[in-house]
């Protein structure tokens, strides 16, 4: 909980030379909440913002631009409704501001996207010049595939359907399994389920979506000879 150190939005603008970094991060984050305001109006123009983890947006951007361009409008295309945050605790020490908060939205599939975040940020001179985000990134891969390369058994089953079981390499240390309902699940020697995902088959050509954002894709060179990821897998006989 934060006390008395936030200061509302629907009150006087404060003179922000005047606040310190938690108390700016506050006032911001309660303008974003209860205003729609975009809280990245606090970025500094030439910040280095990363979003931790493996997710289509994980990385490191360079200015506000690119990541207003390439992180924040990718996820908001995905959502029908604005983001809702809800705080869960604001600290700071005499280097960084650390803000963790929960938030929910409703895609533009009328699904519920719900994740969890800690922005540990660095601020001079009343903006933010650096953060790193951290957050529930398997949440935002299944967010930013949902509407790109959605698959489900009714419209793939006709073709996967002949390719459905096990598929491994000659050695057989990778186990690759097709699975009824388009997903896969891909064993590599003692690492069982190492990958996961959704898959869809279009003729001979395979793509896949795996469950921390990545793609892949591979052919089918005949019902028992699969070519992917620069190995070759053979079906194994039921």
């Amino acid at each position: 909980m934060i006390n008395s150190t936030i200061i509302k939005a629907q009150d006087v603008m404060p003179e922000e030379a005047s606040l310190t970094p938690k108390e700016l991060v506050a006032f911001y984050f309660d303008r974003w909440k209860n205003e729609g305001a975009s809280f990245f109006d606090l970025l500094e123009e030439d910040a280095e913002w990363i979003v931790a983890g493996r997710s289509p947006v994980s990385g490191t951007y360079h200015g506000k631009a690119d990541f207003m361009e390439n992180a924040v409008k990718p996820i908001l295309a995905q959502l029908a409704t604005p983001l809702r945050p809800e705080l869960v605790s604001l600290t700071a020490d005499g280097q960084f501001v650390w803000l963790h908060f929960n938030a929910s939205a409703t895609t533009v599939n009328g699904q519920s996207y719900k994740n969890t975040y800690v922005w540990k940020m660095q601020l001079k001179n009343g903006k933010i010049i650096a953060g790193v985000a951290f957050l529930d990134t398997y949440e935002l891969a299944v967010l930013m595939n949902k509407t790109k390369k959605e698959v489900t058994m009714d419209n793939t089953m006709q073709e996967s359907g002949k390719y459905i079981g096990m598929w491994v390499t000659e050695n057989g240390h990778i186990r690759h399994e097709l699975l009824p309902g388009n997903r896969y699940d891909e064993a590599r020697g003692s690492r069982k389920s190492a990958y996961q995902g959704i898959y869809k088959v279009t003729g001979n050509h395979i793509d896949y979506v795996d469950d921390t954002g990545f793609s892949a894709d591979g052919e089918f060179i005949d019902e028992r000879t699969l070519h992917h990821g620069g190995y070759i897998f053979y079906k194994v006989e039921e």
